[in-house]
């Protein structure tokens, strides 16, 4: 089975944003930050949650994609409809 390497790069820009945000909010948390900052913060860890529900779903996807196609293939194999 082939992987999608954009699927890679996608999860690949999660890594490195997911440790961004740990970055921005571990300096936040040991001094003093506006409430601004502190908004800009929550808005980033929002949307870093909502793109790794997202990634989330996808990958579902292609597991149950995966699943189906191994079930049809051993289905047709034993119904002599596929040569392996």
């Amino acid at each position: 089975m082939d992987a999608d390497p954009d699927r890679f790069a996608e999860q690949d820009a999660l890594l490195l944003d997911h440790r961004r945000v740990v970055a921005r909010a571990r300096r936040l948390l040991v001094g003093p930050s506006t409430r601004t900052e502190r908004l800009a913060l929550a808005d980033d860890l929002l949307t870093l949650i909502e793109r790794l529900q997202e990634a989330r779903a996808a990958l579902g996807v292609t597991i149950r994609r995966g699943d189906a196609a191994r079930t049809a293939a051993t289905a047709y194999g034993r119904a002599g409809g596929l040569r392996r």
